[in-house]
């Protein structure tokens, strides 16, 4: 069966919270959907080499043309990312600039509707507020409507590489002071992030209730 929404993820990490949220949009429409992680495919930055002008098909040899596919016959997109650096993550920047191959021309994904998810620290740095905006603008110039925008706090490298007590260059006396001993208070779920969690849910049910009217109407 053909999803009538997709989710994106660029988080690499293995279920992350960027994966978990986006995921439950998408379970929320009670709909046929499909979860697309970057980090699984091959998707290079635009080429800028405009062999896409006259059918709408990107011409470059990676896995992007077959996601373009999927997301060209889908009816909305959930896409999420995070802010590494204060500026949104390589993957999720890759695929939004290869979505310029479906907008000109024809804007094969005008109407159609979208949530973005980011996930970030959430602790006072703007990287989150950028990463945010950097996909909603995207998106917008694709013609879509952007429903809703999810924001999570989720979890820097340091709590898990096991040194970010000791390394000098940790950000988590930075974030949570000089005198942090322990970590697992640190370790944040999106799931006990009730009111971000119900939202998600409330932007899926959203999603579906907007493309049946749609089918009513046409």
């Amino acid at each position: 069966m053909r999803a009538q929404v997709i989710g994106i993820s660029g988080s690499p990490v293995k279920n992350s919270n960027t994966d978990r949220l986006v995921q439950a949009v998408l379970n929320s429409t009670g709909l046929a959907t499909e979860f697309i992680k970057l980090s699984q495919h091959t998707i290079r930055g635009c080429m800028a080499c405009m062999r896409c002008v006259n059918d709408n098909i990107c011409k470059v040899k990676d896995d992007f043309p077959e996601v373009a596919r999927k997301v060209r016959q889908a009816q909305a997109l959930v896409v999420g990312g995070y802010p590494p650096y204060g500026s949104l993550d390589s993957f999720t920047k890759a695929f939004l600039e290869r979505l310029f191959s479906l907008r000109h021309r024809h804007g094969c994904n005008q109407g159609k509707l979208a949530v973005t998810v980011v996930t970030g620290n959430g602790r006072g740095t703007p990287g989150i507020d950028m990463a945010s905006a950097q996909i909603k603008t995207a998106l917008t110039h694709e013609g879509m409507e952007v429903l809703g925008q999810l924001k999570v706090t989720g979890n820097l490298k340091c709590v898990r590489c096991s040194h970010g007590q000791t390394c000098s260059m940790s950000a988590l006396p930075r974030l949570f002071g000089d005198d942090i001993n322990t970590l697992p208070q640190t370790y944040c779920r999106v799931e006990d992030q009730k009111e971000t969690w119900e939202q998600a849910q409330k932007l899926g049910r959203e999603i579906a209730t907007r493309l049946a009217g749609n089918r009513e109407t046409t």
